[in-house]
């Protein structure tokens, strides 16, 4: 259980490093938005992220719109 606190913790410090390396692309519905997230990271530093985590983040920037 600790350990996996450790991870996600560890996984959101990097994210927030990397945030603004991160582009989302216009026109992208969320679920898109997410994917798009997701495999930018994981590209950038072999860390798969937590889909919740990224989506949480994704629809605070989304601000109610149906596409980015």
């Amino acid at each position: 259980m600790a350990d996996d606190g450790i991870a996600r913790h560890i996984e959101r410090e990097v994210k927030e490093r990397f945030e603004r390396r991160i582009e989302i692309p216009d026109g992208l519905t969320e679920d898109e938005a997410v994917a798009s997230v997701i495999a930018q990271y994981r590209a950038m530093t072999d860390v798969e992220l937590a889909e919740e985590d990224v989506r949480a983040e994704v629809r605070q920037r989304m601000a109610g719109r149906d596409t980015t």
